[in-house]
Parts: C-alpha cells; sequence; structure tokens
C-alpha cells in the first residue's frame, strides 16, 4: 500500500469515528478510548494487517527507551496503534504506528524514533507514523524514515 492508499483509507477511518463515536469526544473521554474506536474503523478500511492498540512490540524484551531531550534512555515505551504482521520485524511487515493526542499537546518524536530506520535496541522500522491531535481541531501529522511528509 503505497502513501497516498494510506493517507485515504486513515482518513475514512477518521470520518467514521467521528460520525459513529463523537459522543467520546461530547463526554471528553480518554485517549485509549478514542485510539481503540479508531483502530477498529482502521481494521475495517485496510483488510490483510493486524491492527494492534498499545503493543509491546518486542514482548517481554521491549527495551525501546527513548528521551527526546537527550537522546538518552528514559522509560519503556508503546504506540497507541500499529498497522503490521504479528511476529514480523522487517519494514514490509510494518505499515504505520500512530500516536494520538486528545488535545493539541504535541510530542511528534516518538512517531518520528518509529519510522527511522532500525536501531541496536529498536529491531523494526514502520513504513509511515501518524501523529493525531484531534482538539481544538483535527492535526495530522505525517512521518516516513522519521522525516515529516508535507502533504500538498
Amino acid at each position: 500500500m503505497n502513501f497516498s492508499e494510506l493517507n485515504i483509507c486513515v482518513q475514512r477511518a477518521i470520518d467514521t469515528l467521528y460520525a459513529r463515536d463523537h459522543k467520546l469526544f461530547e463526554l471528553n473521554e480518554t485517549e485509549w478510548a478514542l485510539s481503540h474506536r479508531l483502530a477498529v474503523y482502521l481494521e475495517q478500511e485496510i483488510p490483510g494487517w493486524n491492527v494492534d492498540c498499545e503493543y509491546h512490540r518486542q514482548g517481554q524484551n521491549f527495551d525501546l527507551k527513548m528521551n527526546a531531550q537527550t537522546d538518552g534512555p528514559t522509560h519503556n515505551t508503546r504506540p497507541d496503534i500499529i498497522l503490521h504482521h504479528r511476529g514480523e520485524l522487517s519494514r514490509e511487515h510494518n505499515l504505520l504506528v500512530a500516536e494520538l493526542k486528545k488535545a493539541a499537546e504535541t510530542d511528534d518524536d516518538k512517531t518520528k524514533e518509529f519510522t527511522r530506520p532500525p536501531t541496536v535496541e529498536r529491531k523494526f522500522q514502520y513504513q509511515y507514523g501518524l501523529a493525531l491531535t484531534f482538539l481544538p481541531q483535527l492535526n495530522a501529522r505525517w512521518y516516513e524514515n522519521g522525516r515529516k511528509i508535507d502533504i500538498q
């Protein structure tokens, strides 16, 4: 799946989230609730991929640690949503990593890191990353190879 196709599928899933689950926004529900519902719609839009939330990509030995300010270790981190083929580490089996924030508190470092080439600590790379903020308005920032994709 190329970026253009993925972007269209993701936008349809977001539109479905707003249409079917607008009450979650009215009730000021958590990012976890929004992530779960968006994952459901992504699974419908993009068949053939496993869609998981808060997934420990490398199982019990998961040790990706990041600190954007120092590049030093801080804490274990898991993406909000991933589209992948479970158990496969190569890039072609890891389509999308998505980080969601309900409000305008943006920190795209995790998204960038997960799309960079593999490292000693992180043996996998996602083809695309999406940093998504819902409020005060929808803001989607896309990444590939650790760099922002400018959408025209």
